[in-house]
C-alpha cells in the first residue's frame, strides 16, 4: 500500500465510530441505503452518549483500490424485469471477445441496458430507473448479471440496490461517469478518493438532519407555570429546568408531604382569620382538651396494667376457693334438710332478702330471725312451728359461721377489684372527644379508636379470665408521642396567632403561602417535568451526536487530499488523453476551484484565458464532450482497474476526427480490459472494426431489436459476411419464400420484396468486401490498400457484367411502381437461383484471392 492510503486509514482510525462504519459501507457498497442510515444514526448518538458500541471500520488496505482490483468482465445480463420497455427472451451475451458492440436503432433499449448497468454497477448519477410506463402490472424490478472476476465465474441477482461485486465497472454516459457537468455548466472532476468524501460529506449531512427531525418531533409539554405565581422560587427552579436537572433535585423542588398540605392549609386559615386572638384561645381549648384526653387514655392504660389484672384474678380465684369451703361446710351441716342446695349463692340472696325485709318491715324491733312464739315465716307468712324455729336459728348461725364469712370477705374484696377497673368509654364517646380535641388526622384518630378498643377488650378477657394467659395483651402506647407532639403544635399555632393578632408577619404569611401553593402546583405536574427532564436529557444526546457529524475534518483532510491526489500525473495523464483524442489544441487544464463542507470541486478551465470566463461559453458541444471523455480515461487509467468499461455512444455530437479518435482510443483500451460500447451510429461501427482489425482485436456485435425491445435481433446485413448470409438466405429465406408463394399473392408479394430488398443490400456487400476487397468501404474514412488494392486487377468484365446484371433486376424492386405496369416479382425459384449464382460468385472471388 502507498503511504498515502496507510496515512489516510490510520487517519480515519481518529474519527467518529459511526462516520468509520459509513466509510467501511460506502467503500463496500458504493453507496449507503435507507437501512445504512438508520443504523448509523443508532450508532451516532449511541457514540454521543458513550454507550457501547458496536461497528466496523475500514479494513486494512481496503482503500488501496489499485493494489486490490481483481480483473473483472462482464459476460450478460439476463432474466430482466419491469426495466424500462426491455422485453428480451434472451440473455444480452458480451461474449468472451475484448470488445463487444451493442448496436441498436433509436428506441431498440440501448438505454434501458446502460440504466440498468448504471444501477447494478452503483454509477454516481445512475438517473431513475422505471418500469414499463405503459404497463400497469409491473413486477419488480431485477436482472441476473453474469460475470468473471479473477478467473471465477458468478451469477448475481440485482433487484434494486447495486452488487458491490460489480462497483469496479466504469460507465460513461451522457451524464459524464466520473465527469459531469454542474449546475453552472462547469466540467468537474472528482476521483474515486475524494468522493468517497463527498458521499461521507452527505452521509453527514443526512444524519444531522435526522437528528434535527428527531428534536423537532421531541416538542416540550411542558405546562405553562402560573402568572400568579411568579417571583417564588419555585417559578426561578421551573424556569431553569435543564437536561442536567437530577432526580434528587426534582424531588426536593415538588415534595408535597401531609405536614404541607397542613401548613397550607394553616397559613390561609391565618390569613383570612378575622380574629386572631379568638382562633389562639380556641386552639388553646382545643390544646386542654387534647391533654385531658391524653390523660384519661393514659388513666385507661394504667387502669388495665398487668399488676391489675394479676391482681383481680388473684382476689377472684381466692373468692372461689372460700366459697367452695362454705358451700360443702352448710351441705355437710344441712344434710338433713328436706330441700337441697341450702348455703349456695342463690340461697344466701333469698336469705339476706329474708333479713332485709324482716328488720326493715315485718319486724324492725326484733333481729333477725324472729322466732317468738307468734312469729311468723317473712317468706310464706306462716305462724313458725317449733321445727320451723330450729332451722331458722340453724340458718342463721351457718350464716354467720366462719368459713361464711372467709368466703363473704373474699367476693366483697373481689367485688372491689372489679370496681376499680376503669370504665371504657364506647366509640360515640370516644369519637365525641376526638372531634372536641380538633383532631382531623384520620390515622391518628384510627390509632386512639383502636387503642381503647383493644383496652375494652382486655377489659372484658380479664373478667371472664381464669389464668393471667387468658387476657389479652395491653395495646402499644405510641399513639401517646403523635398526641403530645399535636398538643405542642396546637400551642405553636396559637403562639402564631398571638404574633397574627399583633398585625406585624401578614406579608410573610403571604409569601410563604405563594411558596406552598408553587410546590404544591410543581408537585401536581410532577410527571410532565420528569418527561421534560427526559426529553431535553434526549436533546442533549442529540446535540452531542451532532458535534459528530461535523464536516470540519472531512474538508480539511479532502483538500490536503486533493493537492496530493490530483497530481501532476493525473495532469499529464489527461493532457495525453487530449492528444490521443485529437483534442490538444484545446486550451484546457484540470484546476481546483473551491472547497466547502466536504467537497473540493475541480473544473475543466480554459488555459491563459485572459478573463474568467465558463468554459462551456467557449468550448462546442463536441470539444465539451471529447474533454469530458478524457478526463474521464486520465482517471480510469490512473487507477489502473482491470475491469470492464461501458460507453453509451461517446460519439455523439463529435465531428469526424474526433470520432476515429474515440473509436481508436476505445480499441487501445481492449489491450488491457473488457470495453462494451452500446451505439446506434453504423459509422462507430464501422470505425471499431475497421481499428480492431488492424489491432488484431477480436470483438463481438450484438443487434437489438426495435419490435421486441432488448431482444437479440439478427445483425444487419452490413455487419455480416456475405458468403454466409447468402446460404442463410438459400436455407432459410428460399423456403420461407415458398411456403408464402403456396399461401397467396399477398403473403408471397411481402416475403418476396423484403427477400430482394435484402439480397440487393447482399449484392453491395459483395462489392465492398469481396469483389474490391474492402480498399473502400462505406462508414471507414480510410482507403485501404495493403495487401488488398492488388485484387482490383484481378476484377474481370464478366464479375462487372454480373454485378450490374444482379444490380439492375434486385433495385427494380426498391422503388415505387406504377399501377398500370407493375414490376412483377420474381418466382421463389428465379431467386433461388439467382442466390447459387451469387453464392459461386463469392466463391470464385475468394479462390481467385487466394491463388
Amino acid at each position: 500500500m502507498t503511504g498515502t492510503v496507510i496515512d489516510l486509514e490510520n487517519w480515519f482510525q481518529e474519527r467518529p465510530k459511526w462516520l468509520q462504519d459509513a466509510a467501511r459501507r460506502i467503500v463496500q457498497k458504493g453507496n449507503l441505503t435507507e437501512q445504512d442510515y438508520t443504523e448509523l444514526l443508532t450508532i451516532c448518538i449511541a457514540e454521543a452518549i458513550d454507550e457501547p458500541v458496536t461497528f466496523t471500520g475500514l479494513s486494512a488496505g481496503s482503500l488501496d483500490i489499485q493494489e486490490t482490483t481483481k480483473p473483472l468482465r462482464l459476460d450478460s445480463i439476463s432474466d430482466v424485469k419491469s426495466i424500462n420497455a426491455l422485453c428480451p427472451s434472451k440473455p444480452l451475451e458480451f461474449g468472451q471477445t475484448p470488445l463487444c458492440i451493442v448496436y441498436g436503432r433509436t428506441g431498440a433499449g440501448k438505454s434501458g441496458y446502460v440504466r440498468l448497468l448504471k444501477h447494478a454497477c452503483g454509477a454516481r448519477h445512475p438517473g431513475e430507473l422505471l418500469a414499463n410506463i405503459y404497463k400497469a402490472d409491473a413486477q419488480p424490478q431485477s436482472a441476473s448479471f453474469t460475470f468473471t472476476e479473477d478467473g471465477q465465474t458468478k451469477t448475481l441477482k440485482w433487484s434494486g440496490n447495486p452488487l458491490t461485486e460489480l462497483r469496479r465497472v466504469d460507465i460513461y454516459d451522457t451524464a459524464g461517469g466520473l465527469v459531469y457537468v454542474n449546475e453552472e455548466n462547469e466540467v468537474a472532476f472528482e476521483p474515486w478518493i475524494l468522493r468517497l468524501f463527498t458521499q461521507l460529506t452527505g452521509g453527514c449531512e443526512t444524519i444531522k438532519q435526522r437528528i434535527h427531525a428527531k428534536m423537532t418531533s421531541l416538542q416540550s409539554t411542558k405546562p405553562v407555570f402560573p402568572a400568579e405565581l411568579a417571583n417564588t422560587t419555585e417559578a426561578t427552579w421551573y424556569a431553569n429546568i435543564t437536561s442536567i436537572t437530577s432526580t434528587v433535585d426534582a424531588d426536593n423542588n415538588t415534595r408535597w408531604e401531609l405536614e404541607d398540605e397542613a401548613e397550607l392549609v394553616e397559613t390561609s386559615k391565618r390569613l383570612v382569620e378575622a380574629d386572631p386572638v379568638a382562633q389562639a384561645n380556641t386552639l388553646r381549648r382545643q390544646r386542654t382538651l387534647l391533654d385531658q384526653l391524653v390523660t384519661y387514655l393514659n388513666e385507661l392504660y394504667d387502669g388495665l396494667s398487668d399488676e391489675r389484672c394479676r391482681s383481680y384474678l388473684k382476689a377472684k380465684a381466692d373468692a372461689c376457693t372460700k366459697r367452695t369451703a362454705a358451700d360443702q361446710d352448710a351441705e355437710k351441716v344441712f344434710q338433713k334438710a328436706p330441700l337441697t342446695g341450702i348455703g349456695s349463692e342463690s340461697w344466701r340472696l333469698l336469705w339476706e332478702a329474708a333479713r332485709k325485709y324482716s328488720e326493715d318491715q315485718a319486724y324492725t324491733s326484733k333481729s333477725f330471725p324472729n322466732v317468738a312464739e307468734d312469729a311468723r315465716c317473712v317468706l310464706c307468712q306462716r305462724e313458725l312451728d317449733q321445727e320451723s324455729r330450729d332451722r331458722f336459728r340453724s340458718f342463721e348461725s351457718f350464716v354467720k359461721s366462719e368459713l361464711q364469712n372467709q368466703a363473704s370477705r373474699a367476693e366483697q374484696h373481689l367485688q372491689t377489684i372489679e370496681t376499680s377497673f376503669p370504665v371504657v368509654p364506647t366509640s360515640d364517646v370516644v369519637t365525641m372527644r376526638l372531634d372536641a380535641t380538633g383532631i382531623a388526622d384520620d390515622s391518628l384518630r384510627l390509632m386512639v379508636t383502636s387503642f381503647v378498643e383493644a383496652l375494652a377488650k382486655r377489659k372484658q378477657t380479664c373478667l371472664a379470665a381464669i389464668t393471667f394467659e387468658e387476657v389479652t395483651a395491653l395495646p402499644s402506647n405510641d399513639l401517646f408521642v403523635p398526641l403530645k407532639d399535636l398538643s405542642a403544635e396546637f400551642e405553636r399555632r396559637a403562639a402564631a396567632c398571638d404574633e397574627d393578632a399583633k398585625g406585624q408577619n401578614r406579608p410573610q404569611l403571604e409569601s410563604k403561602r405563594k411558596e406552598l401553593f408553587a410546590r404544591k402546583w410543581l408537585n401536581q405536574q410532577r410527571r410532565a417535568i420528569d418527561n421534560e427532564i427526559a426529553r431535553l436529557v434526549t436533546v442533549q444526546k442529540l446535540h452531542e451526536a451532532e458535534d459528530l457529524t461535523n464536516t470540519a475534518a472531512l474538508s480539511r483532510k479532502k483538500s490536503m487530499l486533493t493537492d496530493n491526489l490530483i497530481t501532476n500525473a493525473y495532469i499529464q495523464r489527461f493532457k495525453d488523453e487530449l492528444k490521443v483524442l485529437k483534442a490538444d489544441r484545446l486550451l484546457v487544464e484540470v484546476k481546483k476551484t473551491r472547497a466547502e463542507v466536504g467537497r473540493v470541486y475541480h473544473r475543466i478551465a480554459l488555459r491563459n484565458a485572459t478573463r474568467d470566463v465558463r468554459t462551456s461559453d467557449i468550448l462546442s458541444e463536441g470539444e465539451f464532450r471529447i474533454v469530458s471523455l478524457a478526463a474521464f480515461l486520465a482517471d480510469t487509467e490512473g487507477r489502473g482497474s482491470k475491469t470492464t468499461f461501458v460507453f453509451d455512444d461517446p460519439i455523439s455530437s463529435l465531428d469526424q476526427v474526433y470520432e476515429e479518435a474515440t473509436a481508436q482510443r476505445l480499441v487501445q483500451l481492449t489491450k488491457s480490459r473488457q470495453v462494451i460500447v452500446f451505439t446506434h451510429r453504423l459509422s462507430l461501427v464501422g470505425l471499431l472494426e475497421n481499428y480492431s482489425e488492424k489491432e488484431s482485436v477480436s470483438k463481438k456485435i450484438v443487434c437489438l431489436s426495435r419490435i421486441k425491445i432488448g431482444d437479440i435481433a439478427e445483425l444487419p446485413i452490413t455487419l455480416t459476411k456475405t458468403k454466409p448470409t447468402a446460404n442463410r438466405f438459400l436455407n432459410e429465406r428460399i423456403k420461407a419464400a415458398k411456403a408464402a408463394f403456396q399461401i397467396g399473392d399477398a403473403e408471397y408479394e411481402k416475403e418476396a420484396k423484403a427477400l430482394c430488398s435484402d439480397i440487393r443490400i447482399l449484392i453491395e456487400q459483395v462489392v465492398e468486401t469481396d469483389l474490391i476487397a474492402g480498399v473502400v468501404r462505406r462508414y471507414n474514412p480510410e482507403v485501404q490498400t495493403k495487401n488488398k488494392i492488388e485484387h482490383l486487377a484481378k476484377i474481370t468484365v464478366e464479375d462487372c457484367m454480373f454485378i450490374d446484371k444482379l444490380m439492375t433486376s434486385y433495385s427494380r424492386y426498391e422503388h415505387s411502381q406504377p399501377d398500370e405496369a407493375p414490376v412483377e416479382l420474381p418466382m421463389p425459384e428465379e431467386i433461388e437461383k439467382d442466390l447459387r449464382e451469387i453464392v459461386d460468385f463469392i466463391k470464385a472471388i475468394q479462390k481467385r484471392k487466394d491463388s
